[in-house]
């Protein structure tokens, strides 16, 4: 059983983890994709928040943070 909980918390760690990179991948992506100031921010702050929101919602649902 210890096994399948070390997998479980592996694995949770490898999602987040490759979420957060491809999210920091496309926001840098961004800055070189749009031709508009405007879209290159909000390409750029969308992706970055939406990976960190992300990786706190899986860490929660690790229950890594606990309130």
């Amino acid at each position: 059983m210890k096994f399948v909980k070390w997998l479980g918390k592996l694995s949770a760690h490898l999602l987040e983890g490759t979420i957060t990179a491809a999210m920091s991948f496309l926001a840098l992506a961004s800055l070189f994709l749009f031709d508009s100031l405007a879209l290159k921010l909000c390409g750029f702050f969308g992706s970055v928040l939406m990976g960190y929101g992300a990786a706190y919602f899986l860490g929660k649902a690790r229950g890594e943070q606990k309130e």
